[in-house]
């Protein structure tokens, strides 16, 4: 048992080393959005008309805090993009392989509780999207394949009342896009 143990964590460390010795490092060169020198173009970063390798920056007004970054790796983002507030608290973080968002992308209030909650595949949405009010309450369950609404989406006021509920098959809608009572205010 312990041989087959040594075998595993030696192809485990075998698989990592040389994972990262095949990834290019993002050297520690940030520029900041507004750069002149910084165009996206065809789908490419460049700085001075060459594939940018490194981070692209928004500061706070006095340059103190990161509020936003994102890392290029031959003029293409690739690994954890993160933002900030001008407060210093995390507003968002995802990550992006080949240029594409990939994974769950967060996003939070300025009060700490989540606003948001996306599930991407290759860039395109993909599982389920919720998005929350403030206070914490969910706002919007939608469901995505392939960048397309599939499935179950419904849509609550900041209450907790359900107002919207429908599904999308095959692109076509089913259900009550608005739940809207007939009776008059304060009859429910």
């Amino acid at each position: 048992m312990r041989f087959v143990i040594v075998i595993v964590i030696t192809f485990w460390l075998c698989i990592i080393s040389c994972d990262s010795t095949n990834k290019k490092r993002i050297p520690n060169l940030y520029v900041q959005n507004f750069d002149t020198a910084l165009k996206k173009t065809n789908g490419q970063w460049q700085y001075n008309n060459e594939p940018f390798n490194g981070y692209i920056v928004e500061k706070s007004n006095d340059g103190k805090i990161i509020l936003y970054q994102v890392p290029i790796n031959d003029g293409i983002e690739e690994g954890w993009a993160f933002g900030n507030y001008n407060s210093g608290e995390k507003l968002m973080i995802r990550y992006y392989t080949k240029g594409k968002v990939e994974g769950l992308f967060t996003q939070w209030w300025p009060n700490g509780n989540k606003r948001y909650l996306f599930n991407y595949t290759h860039g395109k949405m993909n599982g389920r999207q919720l998005v929350f009010y403030p206070n914490g309450q969910k706002h919007q369950e939608s469901n995505y394949s392939k960048g397309d609404e599939e499935g179950i989406q419904r849509v609550w006021d900041e209450n907790g009342r359900l107002i919207s509920n429908y599904t999308i098959k095959n692109k076509k809608l089913y259900g009550v896009v608005s739940v809207k009572s007939c009776l008059p205010e304060g009859h429910h």
